[in-house]
């Protein structure tokens, strides 16, 4: 779509958007739902941030989390937490949901907004719903019942063109969906860190090659290519390369699962705020994002860091999936097979021995993500509410 001057936005819209999840949280979830809040507002609208009464928590105030000033309201709904009780199984997601669900139906009577947007297709089953319904679409739906919804909505948001394609497929009107991948705060890399200061805080000798993974470890209880980072680093340290992969990411349990696993030249560093990402990437030779082949990577995935990559100005390598292919190419980045370990550590020794390869693709990579940033991404977007 093309780009629309702010102009065209000077009306201010009431936005209610609703996420039914622990926010802030460890995933990356919680990260894209603050910045698209806070680029809504960026634009001159009104926003409501809508989340369930759950814990725990990353902190309780989500501004003071993510170092920002509060700029939209935030709201917290009361539900009945059962998913907390695994002994209830779906039924505590159930419970969980359905009494979110009906204090949600309330606060929205009351705050009348002229949009309601989520990441979660059941928020608009609940009838009365005011205003226009906008649904951001990052799970495949094969019910009937999901596609009936779907397409009812006044738009939707998907992450791909193979995701558009399938509801299309299913019925929903084409000119109702727009295909916004995920995207990037440039405030990120707004701090400049000195690589030999920030090594000397890891404790990182000059000469060692980095290569810095980050996110969490698993996605719907499939792996990331964590596993294929680990067994690529220690094949290459074996042949007397001075190597560590850095591993920034993971939730509680992922890094209870892999501390088992590590080697000499692998380090977990366990979750850290976004603000703080910008050190590492400053620490980093390289960068790796070799997703494994699955359905959901393949075509209907987005990754957060897929965009901070782009950003950093470090060579990244990245894996053949079609997902990955409509944001990158072997000029902005080097590009592994699948699942293949051979493949990665061979990548791997193109950027180490190619220097002004690597160079020069990672900064084609930079010049791209500038139509990748969050702020472009809710432009993009607004213009399917005024048709």
């Amino acid at each position: 779509m093309r780009l629309l001057p702010l102009t065209r936005y000077l009306s201010c819209m009431k936005l209610a958007y609703v996420a039914n999840s622990r926010f802030p949280s460890e995933k990356a979830q919680s990260d894209q739902v603050m910045a698209m809040c806070r680029s809504f507002v960026a634009l001159g609208h009104e926003v409501t941030l809508f989340v369930p009464d759950r814990k725990p928590v990353q902190a309780e105030d989500p501004f003071a989390y993510y170092g920002v000033e509060p700029s939209f309201v935030f709201k917290r709904l009361p539900c009945v937490d059962a998913i907390r009780w695994s002994w209830l199984g779906r039924l505590g997601l159930w419970i969980q949901t359905s009494t979110f669900l009906w204090s949600l139906r309330n606060e929205l009577k009351r705050f009348k907004p002229d949009v309601v947007f989520s990441r979660e297709l059941y928020v608009f089953s609940v009838p009365g719903i005011p205003g226009k319904r906008v649904w951001e679409s990052h799970a495949l739906h094969h019910s009937s019942w999901a596609m009936r919804i779907a397409k009812r909505l006044d738009g939707i948001i998907t992450l791909t063109s193979a995701s558009k394609k399938r509801l299309v497929e299913a019925g929903v009107a084409t000119d109702r969906v727009v295909v916004e991948p995920d995207a990037v705060d440039p405030a990120m890399f707004a701090l400049i860190y000195e690589r030999e200061e920030v090594r000397r805080e890891l404790g990182i000798a000059p000469e060692t090659i980095v290569c810095l993974y980050t996110g969490k470890f698993t996605t719907m209880n499939m792996p990331k290519g964590l596993d294929e980072s680990i067994e690529a680093v220690e094949r290459f340290a074996s042949e007397g390369k001075n190597i560590l992969l850095l591993a920034v990411g993971g939730t509680r349990q992922e890094l209870e699962r892999y501390s088992s696993k590590l080697g000499a030249n692998v380090r977990l560093m366990g979750h850290q705020p976004q603000a703080t990402l910008g050190k590492f990437y400053a620490a980093a030779d390289l960068l790796l994002m070799p997703f494994p082949y699955t359905e959901h990577y393949a075509y209907y995935m987005s990754p957060l860091k897929l965009f901070e990559y782009l950003m950093s100005g470090v060579p990244m390598i990245a894996t053949d999936l079609p997902s990955v292919r409509e944001i990158l190419s072997e000029k902005s980045a080097f590009i592994a097979k699948p699942g293949d370990v051979d493949s990665l550590v061979t990548e791997i020794a193109k950027v180490v021995d190619q220097p002004e390869e690597a160079k020069s693709r990672a900064l084609e990579a930079k010049r791209l993500s500038a139509q990748y940033t969050w702020i472009e991404r809710a432009r993009r977007i607004c213009a399917i509410l005024w048709p």
